[in-house]
């Protein structure tokens, strides 16, 4: 979970302060049930890391914070559960206080609940549910629900022409229930099937000095958000040797979306094909791993926020989130994750590793009316902590024409 994640919310300061309190009973609830599901036995055998938080981006600018994590060993080592909590401050969003609990019963198994209110006006409620090996190992489910306000959104235009000095500001309020069910074919492959409904709400935001996206863009389709549900037929092809923590191996998707816009009635496509290689010596010290991805959206009246669109810590890491919208992308990401030490740090150990980056990508209306050109093309470095076999923290530093962009996180970006 990114901590750019940490900026949503709903309501005015006075309804914020309300919000408050109903967060504050959620957060105690939540550290009552975790800590009362932690056998006597396991408490004894957890570890504190104290983080300090510094998170800058194009979207949500400066943040400045704490977060405490605590990992739930059982005897044997195993990390069955992180807590952590944090406290971040944004000139923007105000004072963030957030709540998250990872859990992996099994290796095959995890969920998390993210709880987060800000002093103004952004809030996330998110519960996920993952298993990859249910019903006698056959079936893989996921599922989530997700409630949030994040006022730290910009749009620029669409094409991947869409100049910088075009940026407006707005806050995205939007309900996404999510479920996905996928049965295991022979030779690696996996054939999945998932509805996700997107409620979007398009409010002012909070940025000081942007102008609004309703009053830039008034004629933009979807302007006034709306209702789409989405169901995905998605074909995986997974060789890799580890699913959190992979050093060989490939991993690939091909899927197909269609999509209703309540709206307007009308239906709309998506197909793409993304993949990742991961390469490595006998060692695992030097992994590279280097992905591709090509999408396509097709169809009349969609709405901006379902076209395709590149931009943040897992595509273009040198620009803020959702930078580049249009009907499709390409995109090509390399990075090389290099081992340089393993350290013991509160009692536990972990593998620290520096990873210099390239993404590459584009958006475009019409592969046939448009030259392959307009590549923008983003250089970086990535530092990670790695605890094995369910932790990993990171730091990404990406540059683009617009800046520098650092992106905070408990996941690899890809």
């Amino acid at each position: 979970m990114s901590i750019t994640a940490i900026k949503r919310g709903v309501g005015g300061f006075k309804e914020g302060r309300l919000g408050l309190k109903a967060t504050a009973l959620a957060f105690a609830a939540a550290l009552l049930l975790f800590s009362g599901s932690i056998p006597p036995q396991a408490r004894a055998d957890t570890s504190l890391i104290p983080l300090p938080v510094y998170d800058t981006s194009r979207n949500g600018g400066n943040e400045y914070g704490v977060m405490p994590v605590w990992l739930l060993k059982e005897n044997s080592g195993y990390i069955y559960g992180i807590v952590a909590p944090s406290v971040v401050y944004n000139a923007n969003t105000g004072v963030n206080i957030t709540f998250r609990y990872l859990g992996y019963p099994t290796t095959d198994e995890n969920y998390n609940i993210f709880i987060n209110r800000s002093t103004k006006v952004d809030q996330e409620y998110t519960g996920e549910y993952r298993n990859d090996r249910i019903l006698g190992g056959n079936f893989k489910i996921y599922g989530r629900f997700t409630f949030y306000r994040d006022s730290t959104y910009r749009f620029f235009g669409l094409s991947e022409r869409s100049p910088e000095d075009a940026e407006t500001n707005y806050s995205n309020v939007e309900t996404a229930p999510k479920f996905v069910l996928g049965y295991y074919l022979p030779h690696h492959m996996l054939l999945s099937y998932g509805e996700v409904l997107h409620w979007v709400t398009i409010r002012r935001g909070t940025a000081k000095g942007l102008p609004y996206i309703k009053d830039k863009f008034p004629t933009l389709q979807g302007i006034n958000g709306g209702a789409v549900i989405e169901r995905q037929l998605t074909l995986s092809y997974d060789t890799r040797d580890a699913h959190l923590f992979p050093t060989k191996g490939w991993y690939s998707n091909l899927y197909g979306m269609l999509g209703q816009n309540f709206a307007h009635n009308r239906m709309f496509s998506r197909i793409g094909i993304n993949g990742r290689t991961f390469i490595s010596e006998d060692d695992k010290r030097y992994v590279t791993v280097l992905k591709g991805a090509f999408e396509m959206t097709g169809g009349h009246d969609i709405p901006f926020f379902e076209l395709s669109n590149i931009g943040g810590e897992d595509t273009l890491r040198g620009f803020g989130d959702y930078r580049y919208y249009d009907k499709g992308y390409i995109l090509f990401n390399a990075e090389e994750r290099i081992r340089l030490f393993k350290l013991k740090l509160f009692g536990v150990w972990s593998e620290w590793e520096t990873a210099p980056f390239v993404d590459m990508g584009r958006v475009y209306s019409s592969l046939r009316k448009e030259p392959l050109e307009d590549y923008q093309v983003n250089p970086g470095i990535g530092f990670r902590a790695i605890v094995q076999p369910n932790v990993v923290g990171r730091v990404d530093l990406g540059y683009s024409k617009e800046g520098i962009n650092a992106f905070v996180g408990l996941d690899f970006p890809f």
